[in-house]
């Protein structure tokens, strides 16, 4: 187990993104835009900002799940009104 934000709506997902990015966080990292299943049955997204990491990934069936530094998923999780939770492994990081 890890803990991480997960279930979170698309739509509320890519928001979250878009916000982090005009606050200044930078992205470094996302799926291969060149890829044929980018969007329809994964995606993800790598944030950093002040030296605090930020990874989205997404997928058809659990819509996002955010992984990062402590710090910075609390606070998402504020500012979000999201909770933290321990959850369970993603598939892509085994």
């Amino acid at each position: 187990m890890i803990v991480k934000i997960f279930d979170l709506e698309t739509k509320l997902g890519i928001k979250i993104i878009e916000g982090l990015k005009s606050k200044g966080w930078k992205q470094t990292k996302q799926y291969s835009p060149f890829a044929f299943d980018k969007g329809i049955d994964f995606d993800s997204y790598t944030l950093i900002k002040d030296g605090l990491k930020l990874t989205f990934e997404w997928c058809n069936w659990f819509e996002w799940e955010v992984k990062g530094s402590p710090d910075a998923l609390e606070t998402l999780a504020i500012e979000y009104s999201l909770k933290i939770e321990n959850g369970p492994v993603n598939i892509s990081i085994l």
